[in-house]
């Protein structure tokens, strides 16, 4: 007979003599646990699967994903709704970073009840804390890269947050941003940090930390009798590990079959539906940051994160008692108690935050019945502009409905320079205009300027509307020697004024026109290159040096110039001494100098501009997957007044377009039969040519389908997000998985059979095992 040993144990022999992993591992599974097993204790193996479920799903992702603006969003699309089990892959990458960041808030708490950062675990402890940090750049980082309307604003805010801190805050922002504002140099850095840079740091850190927690093994209970009691971790506690990774692994796939990460829309900066938030994460330290305003923002911004971090890394060193027993350490677990309880409170409290912009323009439609008066109409946001214009002045009125709607986003009434979006009110009152025309204006400013990105208020009643006209006209505004001619008796008396003056008063009018009419928002005046939509002007002067004409005509029909242009027309915006002012200060950039470069600034490349129509170079809205609860407040915004309360111009009670029942407006619910198709894609081809180009009305006095894509009156994104509402009032969902692999909840419904069965067995060999004494 042979005393030969078997290959694998003479293979295992040669492995563990140049390596000695057999007897690492075999000490391993058989290290003892004082105190015996628990249940508390998988909370660091489940820590462990979830960072290995998130490392797998994520390399997966990016064999699909294109780090673009213009393609982040489509790819990640294309994966969830076209690649057999895409869907579960990306919901447990989604789900997966929310679980991780859970249970690793956890497994602190524990170990703090537990006490087990005491001495001699303090590097333990110290290393954790490090892990924490890292976790919550991964939840900053990684919501940027699908370049959809949350991530999007989550980053802007999380790096405008990470901006302010004082020192180093500019040199952090220029590091994530790469540009001054959100664009593809931000999302190609978050995405080298999120897959590359924090991935490698977290892997040396759990390292580091296992290392230094196997050095001294569990703490286990502070009870010295329960100490006495041993358990091992094999099989005991792998048994426990396994059924616990098993249940989260079916809680991942039971959120991603039954709650997918939401389609939120394609990244769109000019969308002001959306209320800027960070990360939930980070929604604790968004809420902190508004109890310190102004110059205390720093304190709010660094000094509590700050502080935070400090009195955790020094808990070993300041509790340095060895009693572990939390009853008797009551004080200290109060304490750790009272902070998570704060943080959860004002993470609730960031959570549910709204603007009063975003409230009215959330305000569920209602509508009158054919009982209501003359003057009833469908609104958006009646209920809530009645709760602060009731009992109130007829101008007062006007005022608040005019910061209610937001209307303080875009527009200043302070009579000076201003550098929103918007001309300053009180400025623009000198072009004296109708009642009618500002009427005109409110419901629908497309008419007085094709390529304007003010929204219409079509939605408000009409009580409301002419409140807001009064409001506007009512507005006093302040004189400015440009705009007032002197009484003829003090004219005789002064001295004409020179014409260098004249001209260095209108270059200075025009100056804070070009700030206040929002001109700064698309170009720079600092004699070099610009990553903004529009050329830097000094440049653009300097070398075409254009006639005061051309400029004029600039100002009035850019088109004239440029028919592709998407700059709007200021003609209806100034009158003629405005126009002239602007003109003037123009012309005088030819000779103005080049601003001088900050220290230590380099020139910025240019990033290429986004188009109109969305947030990309070549995205169109076909190939967007929108968002239909974002669509439907902009269907109440610009398009119910035409074709009534979800769709239907047919709804009791509803009149229509000002007066009487709009002509030949077709209904969008139920939708004509030749448009609609059950595949949402071909669907969506066929009503965005509507939506780009619009269409004539076939009766005559009846309202025409606006050309929303083609006058740039609403982004493609938007255009999208109202594709995909109308699909929904057709019942067809924009968002159908046409490639699952096995439906979602059929797949879950089958692994929670397979894992219920593979416990059982588990169960069973453990308690053979336990019977058998192995």
């Amino acid at each position: 007979m042979s005393d030969k040993k078997p290959i694998l144990d003479t293979v295992k022999d040669w492995v563990n003599e140049r390596t000695g992993l057999i007897t690492f591992f075999s000490e391993f599974l058989h290290e003892e646990i004082p105190g015996g097993t628990r249940f508390s204790y998988t909370l660091g193996s489940a820590c462990m699967f979830l960072l290995t479920m998130q490392i797998i799903s994520g390399i997966w992702q990016l064999f699909y994903y294109v780090p673009t603006v213009d393609y982040a969003y489509s790819s990640l699309n294309y994966l969830r709704l076209q690649v057999p089990f895409g869907w579960l892959i990306h919901g447990i990458h989604y789900w997966g970073g929310t679980l991780f960041t859970i249970i690793v808030g956890l497994h602190c708490l524990r170990v703090f009840i537990w006490g087990s950062y005491k001495k001699p675990r303090e590097m333990v402890w110290l290393i954790g804390i490090v892990l924490i940090i890292l976790t919550a750049l991964f939840m900053f980082t990684g919501p940027v890269l699908p370049w959809d309307k949350d991530g999007f604003f989550a980053g802007q805010v999380g790096i405008g947050i990470a901006g302010s801190v004082p020192i180093v805050g500019p040199l952090t922002q220029a590091i994530l941003q790469g540009a001054n504002k959100m664009g593809q140099m931000a999302l190609l850095r978050m995405y080298v940090l999120h897959v590359a840079i924090l991935p490698g740091a977290i892997a040396a850190f759990v390292m580091l930390h296992l290392i230094a927690f196997r050095a001294y093994g569990e703490s286990g209970p502070w009870d010295e009798k329960k100490r006495k009691v041993v358990g091992y971790f094999w099989p005991e506690q792998i048994f426990k590990d396994v059924v616990v990774t098993f249940l989260i692994f079916l809680l991942l796939v039971y959120l991603s079959a039954f709650f997918p990460a939401p389609f939120s829309g394609l990244a769109d900066p000019a969308d002001t539906l959306v209320s800027p938030k960070p990360a939930w994460t980070f929604l604790f330290l968004y809420q902190i940051i508004k109890y310190f305003p102004g110059p205390l923002e720093p304190v709010g911004v660094a000094g509590v994160p700050l502080m935070i971090i400090l009195l955790f890394a020094s808990l070993p060193f300041v509790d340095k008692s060895p009693e572990k027993n939390p009853f008797k350490r009551g004080f200290v677990v109060l304490c750790g108690f009272a902070f998570v309880g704060v943080v959860l409170y004002l993470t609730w409290l960031g959570y549910i935050y709204r603007s009063d912009a975003e409230l009215a323009q959330m305000e569920p439609p209602q509508h009158m019945d054919s009982s209501a008066s003359d003057n009833a109409k469908i609104t958006l946001s009646e209920r809530y502009t009645a709760m602060v214009a009731a009992n109130a002045d007829k101008h007062a009125t006007g005022e608040q409905l005019f910061k209610t709607l937001g209307c303080t986003e875009c527009h200043t009434v302070s009579g000076g320079a201003s550098n929103k979006q918007g001309p300053d009110l009180l400025m623009a009152k000198g072009n004296n205009r109708t009642r009618e025309w500002l009427y005109t204006q409110i419901i629908a400013p497309q008419k007085h300027n094709p390529g304007t990105i003010m929204p219409p208020f079509a939605h408000l009643s009409e009580q409301n509307v002419n409140l807001l006209v009064d409001y506007l006209q009512s507005l006093t505004p302040k004189e400015t020697p440009a705009a007032v001619a002197p009484a003829p008796a003090a004219a005789a008396a002064a001295p004409a004024a020179a014409p260098a003056d004249i001209g260095a008063a209108s270059i200075k009018n025009g100056e804070q026109l070009f700030t206040s009419m929002g001109c700064v928002q698309c170009h720079t005046i600092k004699g070099r290159t610009s990553n903004k939509a529009g050329p830097d002007l000094i440049m653009a002067i300097k070398k075409d040096k254009p006639a005061k004409d051309w400029l004029k005509t600039q100002l009035v029909n850019p088109q004239a110039h440029n028919p592709t242009s998407i700059m709007p027309s200021f003609g209806s915006r100034l009158n003629d001494q405005q126009m002239s002012d602007m003109v003037d200060f123009l012309s005088s950039l030819s000779t103005r100098e080049a601003a001088a470069l900050p220290p230590g600034e380099k020139e910025e490349a240019p990033e290429t501009p986004a188009p109109a129509g969305g947030s990309g170079g070549g995205v169109q809205a076909t190939g967007v997957i929108g968002n239909a609860e974002h669509g439907a407040i902009l269907f109440h915004q610009s398009c119910i007044m035409c074709h009534g309360p979800h769709g239907n111009p047919k709804t009791p009670g509803f009149t229509g377009f000002m007066n009487g029942a709009p002509k030949g407006v077709p209904s969008l619910n139920p939708i004509d039969r030749n448009v609609f198709n059950a595949d949402p894609q071909t669907f969506v081809e066929h009503i965005d040519q509507f939506l780009q180009k619009g269409a004539p009305n076939p009766e005559a006095g009846g309202p025409s389908m606006p050309d929303f894509g083609a006058s740039h009156a609403l982004t493609q994104a938007q255009i999208a997000d109202l594709e995909a509402y109308i699909l929904s009032l057709n019942g067809v969902d924009r968002t159908m998985i046409v490639n699952p692999g096995i439906e979602p909840k059929e797949f879950f419904y089958m692994l929670a059979a397979i894992t219920t069965v593979i416990i059982m067995l588990a169960a069973l060999y453990w308690f053979m095992m336990k019977l058998l004494k192995i």
